[in-house]
């Protein structure tokens, strides 16, 4: 545990990654939705409602992210918590497309309260005890967590939607939430600024802080632009189009658990890889480049997949890719955001993926359907090309002006 973990790193930071862990161990939802949802819904239908969902999430990232500055971060991922704990095993009694919109589109509103709100708590109580120095490791770690979780998670998945039914997915998935909910309730929460008082004009004072401060800052708005991108490439080369490329290529359906299960245990390493890699890099801006560089050659290589073997080891290469991606980018954002708007700056950043993803997915699920799903994989790596020049762009020479904390 010595090795593992540094002085005093459980005591902050222990609640934490025990919810990540144990909550994504029986949220094994992800790896059987799209079968779930292709039962009775076409994928252009699909792809609509996970639309909604981003829309839902883009127009109220930024109000909900404000209520947890203001409000506390604490108060509202447990108000989320519980939310979606409620929301998600109404999906078993629903299949009218129309009130699957409803739901997906709640779905977005409740996650927003929690998106940049726990994150925000857990880097301020940090910074509150000093301990600035776990911040990366954190990122690392709860990643790591997340995907072993997620690696049990495939295989419990599989067992219990073998012994009840796949409707089962959504009262585990709802349960996940609900011990979130529990496990970090005596955690306490640290702000490192006060607020005297709080009412919705400050509400929109402070969205509008976070939104100018995060387009003026030239680090930051190089940064959600790449994201806008890169979102867009990870629609085209997400779930909704890999499950049926390589079921067309002859995988059998009962197998996607187990690969489920293979590609988290690929992300469950990828923090413990990032760290040589980054040092060989020597920079976060140039480890990043360099990711997305081979991510773009990986969907081009795709034109040559002829069976689903070699497929496999394409899509497990690029979600190996995107795990090493992942936490080393929300730490290297992490350094541009001040404590005061940090909460909202990076539920605007969540916006922005959502409004990519809400324009991506419809047009995704189209040329799947149009020129197939092996050549909208390929087209997915053209994405990354801008994304590729928006980092490029960054100077890290540049002094980065001090927030009050």
């Amino acid at each position: 545990m010595k090795n593992l973990f540094a002085k005093d790193e459980l005591k902050f930071l222990g609640a934490f990654y025990l919810e990540r862990f144990i909550s994504h161990l029986i949220y094994f939802a992800p790896a059987f939705w799209i079968i779930f949802f292709n039962e009775t819904l076409s994928l252009i239908q699909i792809s609509v409602l996970f639309s909604a969902l981003a829309i839902s999430t883009f127009i109220f990232e930024i109000p909900t992210g404000a209520f947890a500055d203001l409000f506390g971060r604490k108060v509202s991922t447990l108000f989320a918590y519980i939310l979606m704990g409620f929301l998600l095993p109404l999906f078993i009694f629903v299949n009218n497309f129309y009130l699957l919109l409803l739901l997906f589109s709640l779905w977005g509103l409740f996650g927003t309260f929690y998106s940049g709100a726990r994150e925000a708590w857990t880097v301020d109580n940090l910074k509150y005890y000093k301990r600035d120095d776990l911040i990366k490791s954190y990122f690392l770690k709860e990643h790591s967590l997340i995907m072993l979780g997620m690696f049990l998670s495939g295989f419990l998945g599989a067992f219990i939607v073998a012994k009840l039914s796949i409707n089962s997915i959504w009262i585990f998935a709802g349960l996940s939430w609900i011990i979130s909910f529990f496990l970090l309730l005596p955690v306490k929460e640290h702000k490192l600024t006060k607020e005297k008082k709080t009412s919705f004009k400050k509400l929109h004072k402070q969205s509008k802080e976070a939104v100018n401060y995060s387009i003026k800052h030239k680090v930051l708005s190089f940064v959600l632009l790449a994201t806008f991108f890169i979102m867009f490439r990870d629609s085209f080369g997400g779930e909704l189009i890999w499950q049926p490329f390589l079921r067309d290529l002859g995988f059998p359906i009962y197998a996607f658990g187990f690969l489920f299960s293979a590609s988290m245990i690929l992300g469950s390493i990828a923090p413990l890889v990032a760290k040589p890699i980054l040092k060989i890099c020597k920079s976060e801006k140039n480890y990043l480049i360099t990711l997305m560089v081979l991510g773009m050659l990986l969907n081009f290589g795709v034109m040559f997949v002829n069976n689903f073997y070699v497929g496999i080891m394409f899509m497990l290469s690029i979600l190996f890719l995107i795990d090493l991606f992942i936490p080393i980018s929300g730490a290297f954002t992490q350094e541009f955001i001040p404590s005061k708007t940090r909460a909202t700056i990076i539920s605007f950043k969540s916006m922005i993926v959502s409004l990519a993803y809400a324009i991506s997915y419809p047009v995704a699920g189209f040329v799947a359907e149009r020129f197939g799903t092996q050549n909208t994989i390929v087209m997915g790596g053209l994405f990354l090309i801008p994304a590729i020049y928006f980092y490029s762009k960054i100077n890290l020479k540049e002094k980065i002006p001090k927030a009050k904390k």
